[in-house]
């Protein structure tokens, strides 16, 4: 385990020993279950949108997925309307 001195705003160190004390009651190692707890949170949220982009390329970039053999609705039912 490592230690790592962080320097926050007043602010957001009153949120965050607010947020330690509702969960987890400012039991001892509570701060750090919060920060990790975050810091999963955060790279869900990334892998989520590396996955979106992903999925964005490869709509832009098109499947080949076969020539058309129906050109209209009468071919395929073969009925006329």
């Amino acid at each position: 385990m490592g230690h790592i001195t962080v320097s926050l705003e007043d602010k957001d160190e009153r949120k965050l020993r607010a947020i330690t004390s509702q969960k987890y009651r400012n039991k001892k190692g509570s701060m750090a279950k919060v920060i990790s707890e975050c810091l999963g949170l955060l790279e869900k949220e990334s892998a989520r949108e590396r996955a979106m982009a992903r999925q964005l390329r490869w709509m832009d970039k098109g499947f080949k997925l076969g020539k058309l053999l129906v050109k209209n609705r009468e071919e395929l039912y073969d009925r006329k309307l």
